[in-house]
């Protein structure tokens, strides 16, 4: 059985042309593949599962180099042990959407 990872880094980007060749740029600047990634109606949610609370803080901060990119609209450190320390680097999800 698949466990859910207790330390989770989630981007969000719109999947139009632009965001495929975002996320190009993300998986080449990373060195592990996301353990999911879904794509639905032009949204594409990819995750990367950590041991540790300090590998995901570690590895969400390489991320932030991304953020000022418009085709990235989330960026989480989500801690599932701890909720309140989660980091949140960037949201800008309708707000009819926004849920963790």
């Amino acid at each position: 059985m698949f466990k859910l990872p207790d330390y989770d880094v989630i981007v969000w980007l719109y999947f139009n042309k632009f965001g495929k060749k975002l996320e190009e740029e993300i998986l080449s600047y990373v060195d592990i593949m996301p353990y999911e990634r879904f794509e639905a109606d032009g949204v594409l949610d990819m995750h990367w599962g950590f041991e540790s609370w300090d590998e995901a803080v570690h590895f969400s901060e390489k991320l932030k180099r991304f953020v000022d990119n418009p085709n990235l609209f989330f960026l989480k450190a989500s801690n599932m042990k701890n909720m309140d320390s989660s980091i949140v680097y960037k949201d800008e999800r309708p707000s009819s959407k926004k849920k963790t």
